[in-house]
Order: structure tokens, then C-alpha cells, then sequence
């Protein structure tokens, strides 16, 4: 690509080209939400003239200082967080497409428990991917309290709820309208997403505005919650934001962000990792994802989907083992006797019977591997090819305690071992990553390409039914079982 100014719907734009990749940075897809647009739907970007300098990124959504959160998100002093940050990214093969064409799109979703992250975060830098001929897009969204406070039932001009969600549906918007011209296919669009994205992507599949808008998808550790937030949930954390802050409604525009993001900081202390996330409106998510799933919501769109085999040990390591507490009370309100069961089978599979390793376990598989799964069989009940794999690759940092923690999985993925995180997460291990970062990253790059993974290093991936439930386990020896640790699988019901 010899033009690195391109002309978009709203105004030229003039990036840059380092290597076989251009960049296009801070591309404003929606105004900016301040002052009377605080808590309300993203609108339109306001056009602009002359050229745009799209060479360095804008600011990254406003979210927490706390340096063991910039230590999973990648956000550091440097970084300007602000609310105006509703941007996105553009990375794209300088050379034309063979025979003229346009190419494959990947739309990037960031994780962070809805409180964290950016899409120009440097492991997300586009380039891995576009150096195998796929336009990259990493996109922001409102996050913690801006992004998820349901405002619908205290004032009746605020029907709409999941204003983070709505973000991305205005971003997959842009890239309907825009992605042409920096060669990618509008009819060919993969949504990919990790923890709070996985949870965004499953979502998207079943919100009506985003019917159409991307043709396949990509799910790491996350899907729809067991049991999402309800309306009235969302209502009830409304009205504790609001008494923490001794305002109404009508005052929140001008509540400063720092106060803000204060408040959110107190709640997600309180109630935990899980304190936001997208809920049930009954208008933006007519009713629970997995159900609409289930009806055929999504039938058509290929999934490539998965989680990681010791999940919440990330968080106990690095928060502490008070991570699991918010969620023994609910688990005890929701599955009654059937959770000293849950809990025995968990003991069982540690030497010394640890109840914390069991509790550990437990949580990792109600917020990731149990949805995943759950999600998978959704989708694959109605033909749609699905494709579930469990990251088994035990890192050993700090001490081995990790194992194949959440998000571990992320510079395989990416193919970016040069990062801070992943020496962190790897430790000794990154001597040895390397074969299954480079598989790993082409299957997927394969599937954003094909709807299939397959064809690109790691052994023959079936697709997945709930008959023989055949995963592949992603680990120094990569092989495929049916339903790896059924016997625990099955020992969860419907909430």
C-alpha cells in the first residue's frame, strides 16, 4: 500500500509504514462521550478536513492506576487514559492483495474484566497478524462505570443499556463503511476477543445491531455468563453508584472521572473481578445470550472457541487468594447442595486435597470453561462449525505456580514473545514457546482467512458436537481428546 493517506467516510486520514506493515492510529469512530454524552450511546464521529495525522495512538479509556492492573493490561504512567478515547486502529499489508482483491479482517476486542486495557495496547500492535495478509483492526471502549452503568429504569430517556457494547457496534460500523479503503473486505470479517472480549464477542452474536456487521468469530477464555446480569441487577448497582456519590441522575454528567473511577474502584474491591458486565437490558441483549444462541441467533457464523486448563490461578497469584471469596456465597445461593459435590470432585483432583486449589479451580470454571463449552454446544447444535480447544501449556513462572493460567495464551496467539508480559507470564519457559506460538498463531490466522483452522501445523481439528465433544488440547505435544475432564463437566447444571 504506496498511499498512506486514505480517504474515509468522516476525512482523510495519513498513517505510516514501518516494514510490509502501514499503521493507522487514534481513528476517531464515535464522538467523543463527555459532558451531556457521559452514560449515553456512542454518536457520530464529527468530520473532519485536510489531512488527520494518524501516527501516534490517542488515549486509552479511562480505568484504574493500580500498578498489579497495569501489569495485566499493559496500561503504564505514560500512557494518557482519558474519556475521550474512542479510537481505533488500523493495520494493514503494505503490498496489494493478489490479483487485486481485498483481504480478510481481524476486529480486536481487548479483555480486562471490563475495567481494564486498550487496543493499543503493544501486545495487540497489528502487525503479527497483517504480515499474513489480514487487515487488523484494535478498537477502545468504555470501561467500569462509563461503560456499563444501566441508567434505563431511573430515567425514562435512557432506554439504552450496555453502552461498551454499543461501542463496539458502532466500531464494527466504521469498519462496514471504511475498511475497503485501506484494503480489507467488508464481507469478511472475523470479531475476536479474550476474557471481557470473548465475553463482548458473545454478546455481539446476539444483539440485533450487530446482525451482519462480521461473519465469523473468535472466543479465548470467555463467553456468555452462566448466569448473566440481570436488569434489575444493573439497577441496583445504579442506584449504589449514585448513593456513593450523593447525586441523581441529572448530575452525573458533571461528576469529575477521577470521582468516578474512585467509586468503581470501591465496588470492584467489594464485589470482585466480576463487578461489571454486560446484563440483560431486554433492549440492546433482548434476553440471556446463551438462549438466543440456542434458538439459532448466530446459526452461519464459525467459531473458533476455548479456555485455559488453570484459569483463575492468574488472579490468585497475582491478587491473592481472596479472589475466590465474592463468588462462594453466590455459588451457595445458586447451586445449594450441589455445590459441596462440585467441591469434593475439585479436591479430588489435588494430591493434598487443598479446598483453596479446589475453590480456585471451581471459579475458573463457572466464569470461563464451563460458558465456553456451554456456548460451543449453542452454536454447534445448529450445524455451524465450531472449533473448542483447552491451552494445557503449564508456564513455569513463579514457581509453576501459574500452570496454564488465564491469558496465558496471548503471546502464542500473537506470536509476541519480546513483551514485558510474556517474559512475566513465561518465565524459563519462553525457551521453549516458540513451536506453538508459531502453529498456534497461523491456525488462527487460518481461520480468520477460511472459517477453518485446520491446515496450518497442529494435529487434525475435528468440529465440535455434543455428542463426542472432541477438543484440542494446545501444550508442548498438542493432541485432540473428547471431552477432557468430562467427569467435572458434567457435574454442572443449568443455573
Amino acid at each position: 500500500m504506496t498511499n498512506l493517506v486514505i480517504e474515509t467516510t468522516h476525512g482523510k486520514l495519513r498513517g505510516e509504514l514501518r516494514g510490509d506493515v502501514a499503521h493507522w492510529k487514534a481513528i476517531p469512530y464515535a464522538a467523543p462521550p463527555v459532558g451531556a454524552l457521559r452514560f449515553r450511546p456512542p454518536r457520530p464521529a464529527a468530520p473532519w478536513s485536510g489531512e488527520r495525522d494518524a501516527t501516534r495512538f490517542g488515549a486509552v479509556p479511562a480505568q484504574s492506576r493500580d500498578p498489579r492492573i497495569a501489569l495485566l493490561s499493559g496500561v503504564t504512567e505514560k500512557v494518557v487514559s482519558d474519556e475521550d478515547c474512542l479510537f481505533l486502529n488500523v493495520f494493514a499489508p503494505a503490498a496489494p492483495a493478489p490479483g487485486g482483491g481485498k483481504r480478510p479482517v481481524m476486529v480486536w476486542i481487548h479483555g480486562g474484566a471490563f475495567i481494564m486495557g486498550s487496543g493499543s495496547t503493544p501486545l495487540y500492535h497489528g502487525a503479527s497478524f497483517a504480515q499474513h495478509g489480514i487487515v487488523v483492526v484494535t478498537i477502545n471502549y468504555r470501561l467500569g462505570l462509563p461503560g456499563l452503568l444501566y441508567l434505563g429504569d431511573l430515567a425514562p430517556d435512557r432506554p439504552e443499556g450496555n453502552h461498551a457494547l454499543l461501542d463496539q457496534i458502532a466500531a464494527l460500523g466504521w469498519v462496514r463503511d471504511n475498511i475497503a479503503a485501506f484494503g480489507g473486505d467488508p464481507h469478511m470479517v472475523t470479531v475476536m476477543g479474550e476474557s471481557a472480549g470473548a465475553i463482548s464477542v458473545a454478546a455481539l452474536l446476539a444483539m440485533p445491531a450487530a446482525r451482519g456487521l462480521f461473519h465469523r468469530a473468535i472466543l479465548q477464555s470467555g463467553a456468555s455468563g452462566l448466569s448473566p446480569p440481570t436488569r434489575e441487577d444493573a439497577t441496583r448497582l445504579a442506584r449504589r453508584v449514585l448513593a456513593e456519590l450523593a447525586i441523581t441522575v441529572d448530575d452525573l454528567a458533571e461528576v469529575p472521572i477521577e470521582r468516578l473511577i474512585a467509586v468503581q474502584e470501591r465496588l470492584g474491591q467489594e464485589l470482585g473481578l466480576g463487578a461489571f458486565a454486560p446484563y440483560i437490558d431486554g433492549v440492546t441483549i433482548p434476553h440471556r445470550p446463551l438462549e438466543i444462541i440456542r434458538e439459532g441467533g448466530a446459526a452461519g457464523i464459525p467459531l473458533l472457541i476455548g479456555s485455559n486448563r488453570d484459569e483463575w490461578n492468574l488472579f490468585e497469584v497475582f491478587l491473592g487468594a481472596g479472589t475466590v471469596e465474592p463468588f462462594k456465597l453466590l455459588l451457595r445461593e445458586r447451586l445449594g447442595p450441589a455445590l459441596d459435590r462440585l467441591v469434593e470432585a475439585y479436591r479430588d483432583a489435588h494430591a493434598d486435597r487443598s479446598e483453596l486449589r479446589a475453590w480456585v479451580d471451581i471459579v475458573g470454571e463457572v466464569v470461563f470453561r464451563i460458558p465456553v463449552i456451554r456456548f460451543a454446544e449453542a452454536q454447534a447444535g445448529h450445524g455451524t462449525p465450531v472449533y473448542l480447544y483447552r491451552f494445557d501449556w503449564r508456564s513455569p513462572a513463579a514457581g509453576g505456580r501459574l500452570g496454564a493460567a488465564h491469558a496465558l495464551e496471548l503471546p502464542f496467539v500473537w506470536n509476541r514473545f519480546d513483551l514485558p508480559m510474556a517474559q512475566v507470564l513465561l518465565g524459563d519457559g519462553l525457551a521453549t514457546a516458540q513451536p506453538l506460538a508459531t502453529v498456534m498463531h497461523d491456525s488462527w490466522a487460518q481461520f480468520i482467512k477460511t472459517g477453518d483452522p485446520n491446515g496450518a501445523g497442529l494435529p487434525a481439528w475435528p468440529r465440535y458436537d455434543a455428542r463426542r465433544r472432541a477438543t484440542l488440547l494446545l501444550d508442548r505435544e498438542s493432541r485432540v481428546v473428547d471431552d477432557p475432564a468430562g467427569a467435572t463437566r458434567a457435574l454442572w447444571p443449568e443455573f
